[in-house]
């Protein structure tokens, strides 16, 4: 059964929910919203997207009070309100459910969901018995069947991302702001929360759903707004617009390489000769994969694909060798690798982005501490000033197109995009002989990821391996020469030398 919420609302056009006009932002000599109006309605699902650094993440933090320092005004209900902090939009109703996950790993599914507003007793203590079942109540509404007493950080991401939108159903919202969504979950999930969330429109909920899948805001949003360089574009509803019209307005070009692999097969290359620089041996990991045999070479990119669940996400990490295996052997030119144990990696040239990015970036702290955290010494060297550090990153990030280009910015004001160009940056610092990809381009459109896969080609180009673990069949077509399919822990296909489409692929997943 879905949440119960109350009676749906009348929805009148002339009666916004919540409405912004003239919203601005800038940070530093940055501009990353100009003169922006907003509307939403009553039980509606308002679609916003638009390129990378297009001003939806700071458009929506603003709404949800992350950032309370702008220009414009914000009505709630047609009546001027002050957001000055993510509480005090949560107590006028409006919940936002970030990209980047906020949960707390070392607490329970139970606790996270009941974060600051745990059941209590008649002698004040936490109700754990209450706590527990009304979680567990909770998820199963969203089709989800665990032991809501576990760590939260011991289930993977999916989960994890469906506990926050619990949380956010739950909180008493009326206005659900949803950043990506659907970026960690299979088809068969998203079905099921369009599902989820078509009841909650009928209730009378209202949803901002950001997402670069244009064809989930097409299908599921009654009104698009796209944002291009902090500027409002355009505002209509979804049947007027068609997700290659959307692309044209968001770039102000056609479909490039990324894009392409929705439409057509790919031709993949015959197997390269070139020397081997990756080798696994059956590798297994209780309850994720199991046997798992591979090898990458020099300039080669090896894709792993499947559904969420598959293994190959935690496949990915084994083989950056940050996760500990319990059987098989991994090589790195031909001398033993042991997985889990990160600092050898890295020092090596095996280096990882995670899909969270929360492990591999420092979001609270500046840009170019987090480009030096890797390869401190190395980088910068023993005499360690922030002069010195910000000169060694200033051409990293010319060389990523970081946007914007500020050393002293906070990681975590970036679009997902330029985060990602900060981690790769931060590895470009040292040695990088494989390169391994977990969803690099989750939450990005599709001129960001091609921003960042320009990149990782680049790398590819000078030698790199490359590992491309991912549950996009369009990225892993793209931009694989070889790809390798797991269903349920195991290798299921693996295609070389052959024209492939999404729909085979998808069939051995």
């Amino acid at each position: 059964m879905p949440p119960t919420l109350s009676p749906a609302l009348p929805v009148s056009a002339s009666a916004p929910l919540l409405r912004g006009t003239g919203i601005g932002k800038r940070f530093g000599g940055a501009v990353a919203l100009q003169g922006v109006d907003f509307d939403l309605q009553p039980g509606e699902i308002h679609g916003l997207v638009g390129s990378n650094g297009a001003g939806k993440s700071t458009l929506m933090k603003i709404l949800a009070g992350a950032i309370p320092d702008h220009e414009g005004t914000i009505e709630l209900e047609g009546t001027p309100v002050a957001l000055r902090s993510p509480k005090a939009a949560r107590d006028l109703g409006i919940a936002m459910v970030y990209q980047e996950l906020s949960g707390i790993g070392a607490l329970s599914v139970a606790e996270n969901l009941f974060l600051g507003r745990q059941p209590l007793t008649r002698w004040n203590s936490i109700d754990w018995k209450t706590m527990n079942r009304q979680a567990a109540q909770w998820l199963r509404e969203l089709d989800v069947d665990i032991d809501v007493r576990e760590r939260l950080d011991r289930f993977p991401l999916v989960i994890r991302q469906i506990v926050e939108i619990a949380r956010g159903l739950h909180s008493g919202a009326r206005v659900l702001i949803l950043d990506e969504p659907t970026s960690s979950l299979s088809p068969p999930e998203t079905r099921r929360l369009f599902g989820l969330l078509a009841h909650l429109r009928e209730r009378g909920l209202s949803m901002i759903f950001i997402s670069h899948f244009l064809e989930d805001v097409l299908e599921i949003c009654d009104q698009v707004t796209l944002l291009k360089d902090g500027r409002h574009v355009l505002t209509q509803p979804s049947r007027e617009l068609t997700k290659h019209g959307l692309i044209e307005a968001m770039l102000g070009r056609g479909l490039e390489s990324t894009e392409a692999a929705y439409e057509s097969a790919v031709a993949l290359p015959v197997r390269t000769n070139a020397k081997v620089v990756l080798t696994a041996q059956n590798l297994t990991r209780a309850g994720l994969f199991t046997g798992i045999d591979l090898e990458v070479a020099e300039g080669e990119c090896l894709g792993l694909y499947g559904f969420v669940g598959a293994g190959h996400q935690e496949l990915a990490h084994a083989l950056a060798g940050t996760l500990a295996c319990d059987t098989g052997t991994l090589r790195l030119d031909h001398s033993p690798l042991r997985p889990g144990r990160v600092t050898q990696a890295v020092t090596r040239g095996v280096v990882l982005v995670a899909g969270d990015r929360s492990k591999t970036l420092v979001r609270g702290s500046e840009i170019y501490k987090n480009t030096t955290l890797a390869h401190l010494r190395r980088g910068v060297g023993s005499w360690l000033t922030r002069n010195r550090e910000v000169a060694v990153v200033n051409p990293l990030l010319r060389q990523v197109q970081c946007r914007p280009p500020n050393p002293d910015l906070k990681a975590g004001l970036l679009s997902g995009g330029n985060q990602q160009k900060v981690v790769l940056a931060k590895w470009l610092l040292g040695p990088v002989r494989v390169l391994v990809l977990e969803e690099p381009t989750r939450g990005m459109d599709v001129g960001a990821k091609e921003e960042v896969m320009r990149l990782v080609a680049d790398l590819k180009q000078r030698g790199a391996a490359v590992i491309l673990a991912s549950t996009e069949p369009e990225l892993v077509l793209a931009h694989a020469d070889r790809i390798v399919v797991l269903h349920r822990g195991r290798i299921s296909a693996e295609f070389a030398g052959t024209t492939l489409d999404k729909t085979t692929l998808m069939k051995h997943a």
